[in-house]
């Protein structure tokens, strides 16, 4: 197998670099920064960035530049 052969992947397994998806993702509970809503988030908080919900994450998301 090399790069010449139609399903070798770059090493990246197969996932576009993006990671492996292997079940259910585990869930934190989070207040929201801005509503003061409970929420839940894929990743553990750790205090030092806001969290928002995903009603506020929208308002806060940022602009992506299309050229």
């Amino acid at each position: 197998m090399g790069y010449g052969d139609r399903n070798f992947r770059g090493g990246q397994g197969g996932q576009g670099g993006r990671g492996r998806f292997d079940g259910p993702r585990e869930m934190h509970k989070a207040t929201c920064a801005d509503c003061g809503k409970e929420c839940e988030v894929p990743f553990k908080p750790s205090g030092e960035r806001p969290v928002y919900c995903r009603d506020c994450y929208q308002k806060h998301k940022p602009k992506k530049n299309r050229f």
